[in-house]
């Protein structure tokens, strides 16, 4: 198929890694970190609970916390946090992918991506669903566009926010903050950033405002539906949005790491590929692949970890 034909390889000059960092109290946490491309070598840092997993290439630096550096999930007995959120606090790989992709041009680039390029760097309206730490929203951010990061109320309270004042401010070039991000939004780099709680389990329209779901012209997801009993959720929420936008034909860019290679498409617990697309052709929505790569990864196995290889996909879902 054409759609899995679009191999992209690392772009020259992206650099992610990591380092430790101790708080006043000696709790140690991962940074995460990566550079911007035309911005004299800046960067941005996430504070983050683990390392990463897939996320760093090659020689880049990674950073390691010991056993007692973990300790008991503070935010177990929240109010609707899940396992699926509990992962939110560290970076995965469909994360850098999906940065490479909508950022970091590439001469082999197809034109739609292309186009995908260009309306962020010009300042488009975003909503990110799934933030995590919120490495991808402030990114896009810092690169000109207007974004809502979303996800739990734990992983806001936790970990979004914490990171958009991270990143506040060091290389702001933003103008006037747009009116549907007020009066929370924060300058990060070229554009503006705010946050908010978003549950795919309950309905839209109680939790976003009428005028901010009517700006949104692109949806971005990362790695946010690697259960199976998440993609429906995830689905609903994104209808609830390209029914609600005011903008001509709003787009849903998603980044999916393959997981099922054990069991293949009869996986019961790992959305696969072919889920993914029998879903949305359910909906009578269109789905492409905008590019794709194989990506390193360690198996747990009963003779030890083996490394092997995985795709990690970007595809474009639209109504």
């Amino acid at each position: 198929m054409d759609h899995f034909t679009r191999h992209r390889a690392l772009p020259e000059g992206f650099i992610c890694g990591e380092r430790i960092e101790e708080d006043e109290g000696g709790l140690r946490s991962v940074i995460f970190y990566c550079n911007l491309p035309e911005m004299n070598g800046e960067t941005l840092e996430f504070n983050c609970r683990e390392p990463s997993c897939g996320a760093l290439e090659g020689d880049e630096e990674a950073a390691t916390l010991t056993d007692d550096d973990y300790i008991v999930d503070p935010n177990f007995f929240d109010d609707g946090y899940t396992m699926a959120g509990k992962t939110g606090f560290k970076v995965w790989t469909g994360t850098r992918f999906l940065i490479e992709a909508l950022v970091w041009k590439s001469p082999s680039d197809e034109t739609r991506l292309r186009e995908i390029q260009d309306t962020i760097r010009r300042g488009a309206n975003i909503i990110e669903l799934g933030s995590g730490v919120g490495v991808i929203g402030t990114y896009l951010a810092a690169m000109g566009a207007r974004v809502l990061l979303t996800d739990l109320p734990t992983l806001v309270e936790n970990a979004i926010d914490n990171n958009l004042l991270r990143n506040n401010g060091s290389l702001s070039f933003a103008s006037e903050c747009p009116k549907w991000l007020q009066p929370d939004g924060l300058p990060i780099g070229k554009g503006w950033a705010s946050s908010t709680p978003l549950d795919w389990t309950l309905p839209i329209e109680d939790q976003l405002p009428k005028e901010q779901m009517a700006s949104i012209e692109v949806i971005v997801a990362s790695d946010v539906v690697f259960l199976f009993e998440m993609l429906n959720s995830l689905l609903d929420t994104v209808s609830a949005l390209f029914k609600a936008s005011e903008v001509h034909c709003p787009t849903f860019i998603l980044s999916f790491q393959r997981r099922d290679a054990k069991h293949g498409n009869k996986s019961a617990a790992f959305t696969t590929v072919d889920s993914i697309l029998e879903s949305v052709k359910q909906r009578g929505w269109t789905i492409k692949c905008l590019t794709w790569r194989y990506v390193t990864i360690n198996n747990d196995t009963d003779e030890g970890v083996i490394e092997g290889k995985t795709e990690v996909f970007v595809f474009e879902i639209r109504p």
